[in-house]
């Protein structure tokens, strides 16, 4: 019996689907396809792993203060203003200060959260500190491998309280910010492609706008980016045509975030209101004596100092030269660093929060350190240092809480406080969260006490602060709360009519004594 014939090539045709299919399904098992597997790499899995050990860590360090309402004048003032904006007040016009407004949208958001707002905010501050901490890891890592590098994540979230970042200080939400700009920055200085370029640019410099609208200090280390950025593209193109137009792009993008807000203070009438506390007030604002800046200098270098020897011990011994990219991730953070220490130089006033943005360059630009060799070395050069930064954080916690008090110095306050409440409540030296706690109408503008009380402000907030404590203490506040003593800041012309008002119409109902200081609530004598 004859076969039938087939037509040349139809045993190929018919055989190609399977080996086709053979051959693909080989090629995607030997490239670990994610189609045909649902763990996820090894390289991914450490990332997970020490995302996880640095958000374990970060509350670890920081839930020690949860619910203290008294961490910092700043940050429970921040609470105040998110709080009465979501019943309606519009910073700058009902409530003065000189922050962006970025900052108050964010902690209106966290006051939607529910609770009273304090171990909200505290919580949110946390969770963005443990994404800075691995972000900076993740900056780390090409210098020093991912083990000293989560080293070095750590080290940032055991700084945070030494610089009085335990709570929810400015920098502590917007270095999340920064360090994100910073890593899509160093992605485009290693990347060739100019679309790529441009892409990361607009990403790193909206990131600094936004940052922007939570503290403008971050323009120093934006202004910076934005210069390397500009070096890349031109690098990338050699074209002066598209050097312009991607320097138009990115500074569109950094300054859009306060472009909306003054389009929105516009649009409400109070455009006067916007620019002059945001922009004009700050040089209105005497500066502290060389001493007291000399004193804060040496306070912050006690912190600053063993770190920047850490970076130059790791520029030293010098192991990211042999890691593959290495030296242009450690030179990028360096330039970063000086970056953000020029920042803090050209601010010039040297209180100890401010140096919270130069921890997290601080942290990139040490993490070497805990990669040296021998490796026995790095290991307890990162064990002895987070050591003893965690034995620090423990006496902060300790002293911070003695001098300043926390929730059960303020429970003696309100409960002192709230039998003159129907009279009104004036904090004219204290924590303006007593407004929030006790649900008290705010008798001016200007509740943050040191806009009245501290010389430096004297003429600088818009209204003449004499004229401005007159005008309060003729609606006669039932209780008004103080702080003794006095800080050799203040404006002592407002203080005598603070003390005669207070011999003559009130007394004391409560002192709260602290390590170096005592609350003291006074009550109307009549």
């Amino acid at each position: 019996m004859e076969l039938p014939r087939l037509a040349p090539g139809h045993l190929a045709r018919r055989g190609r689907p399977c080996r086709e299919r053979c051959g693909r399904s080989r090629r995607a098992a030997g490239r670990g396809e994610p189609r045909l597997t649902s763990s996820p790499s090894p390289d991914r899995r450490a990332w997970i792993l020490a995302g996880g050990l640095l958000l374990a860590a970060a509350f670890a360090i920081r839930a020690w203060q949860f619910g203290n309402p008294l961490i910092h004048v700043d940050e429970n003032f921040y609470l105040l203003v998110g709080d009465r904006m979501l019943h309606g007040a519009l910073p700058y016009v009902d409530i003065w200060d000189r922050k962006p407004v970025g900052l108050f949208v964010l902690y209106a958001a966290i006051r939607l959260l529910g609770g009273d707002g304090i171990v909200q905010y505290q919580v949110v501050a946390t969770l963005f500190a443990a994404g800075t901490a691995l972000l900076i890891a993740r900056l780390a890592a090409p210098a020093a491998g991912i083990v000293a590098a989560t080293a070095a994540g750590l080290v940032y979230l055991l700084a945070l309280p030494l610089a009085g970042g335990w709570g929810g200080q400015a920098p502590v939400f917007y270095n999340l910010l920064l360090v994100g700009a910073a890593l899509a920055a160093f992605k485009a200085l290693r990347s060739d492609d100019a679309r790529s370029v441009r892409r990361l640019g607009c990403l790193a410099m909206l990131l600094v706008g936004l940052g922007l609208q939570l503290k403008y200090t971050v323009v120093f280390e934006g202004f910076a980016f934005g210069v390397l950025l500009l070096g890349v593209s031109w690098r990338v193109s050699k074209s002066w045509t598209r050097l312009a137009l991607d320097a138009a792009l990115w500074i569109g993008m950094a300054l859009m975030p306060t472009v909306l807000a003054l389009v929105f203070y516009a649009w409400r009438g109070e455009t006067e209101a916007f620019v002059y506390a945001n922009f004009l007030s700050i040089g209105a604002r005497s500066g502290a004596s060389e001493a007291e800046l000399a004193w804060r200098l040496l306070k912050a270098c006690r912190l600053l100092v063993p770190p920047l020897i850490g970076v130059g011990l790791a520029a030293w011994i010098g192991g990211w030269r042999a890691r593959p990219g290495g030296k242009l991730a450690f030179g990028f953070a360096v330039a970063w660093l000086a970056a953000a220490i020029g920042g803090y130089l050209a601010f010039g006033t040297f209180f100890d929060h401010y140096a919270l943005p130069l921890l997290a360059p601080l942290a990139v630009a040490m993490a070497p350190l805990f990669a040296a060799r021998p490796r026995r070395l790095g290991v307890i050069l990162a064990t002895g240092l987070i050591a003893v930064m965690g034995i620090a954080d423990g006496v902060a916690y300790v002293r911070g809480q003695a001098k300043r008090g926390g929730a059960a110095q303020m429970s003696e306050l309100l409960a002192a406080i709230r039998p003159g409440l129907s009279q009104g409540l004036w904090v004219w030296n204290g924590d303006s969260i007593l407004y929030h706690l006790t649900g008290a109408p705010m008798p001016s503008r200007w509740p943050f006490a040191g806009h009245l009380n501290l010389l430096r402000e004297h003429g600088a907030i818009g209204v003449d602060q004499e004229t401005e404590v007159r005008r309060i203490l003729a609606t006669k506040p039932g209780v008004i709360v103080d702080r003794t003593p006095r800080a050799r800041d203040f404006n002592f012309a407002v203080v005598r009519i603070i003390d005669a008002e207070l011999a003559a119409h009130y007394r004391v109902v409560k002192t709260v004594k602290l390590s170096k200081s005592s609350l003291v609530v006074y009550q109307r004598a009549d």
